[in-house]
């Protein structure tokens, strides 16, 4: 989900009255499964399993991550919350067309560093 598009929804519904007390789905324009947004073309060394594995081992591995000093790497709600597929099936509302991963994601990894990007949020921002 672009936040540009999150942004023009949230700006449109505080226009409308009819949107008052209501709740909006918000979903991009298509579906991905993990494997598909691996940030490099290179094939892996092993391909990825078909199956998500949530058996007791990794939910354990999630609760020892959680108590980890340092940054939260995985959390037990991080666990649970990848059981559920993050998708819905409603129209994006305010009849704005929703933007797809491919003409955004472009801007934010072409970069040769990992700060490469700031440039053009400086830019953006004007600073």
């Amino acid at each position: 989900m672009y936040v540009g598009d999150v942004a023009r929804c949230f700006a449109a519904s505080l226009a409308d009255r009819e949107s008052i007390g209501k709740r909006y789905d918000l979903c991009g324009p298509r579906v991905y499964a993990l494997r598909e947004l691996r940030p490099t073309p290179e094939p892996r060394a092993a391909p990825a399993p078909d199956h998500r594995p949530f058996g007791p081992a990794v939910l354990l591995q999630a609760w020892a991550m959680e108590y980890k000093p340092g940054e939260k790497l995985m959390s037990r709600d991080n666990f649970n919350s990848m059981k559920v597929d993050s998708v819905c099936s409603t129209p994006f509302p305010f009849s704005i067309q929703p933007t797809p991963l491919e003409s955004v994601a472009p801007v934010y990894l072409r970069g040769a560093f990992p700060r490469s990007r700031y440039s053009w949020f400086r830019y953006k921002a004007g600073r």
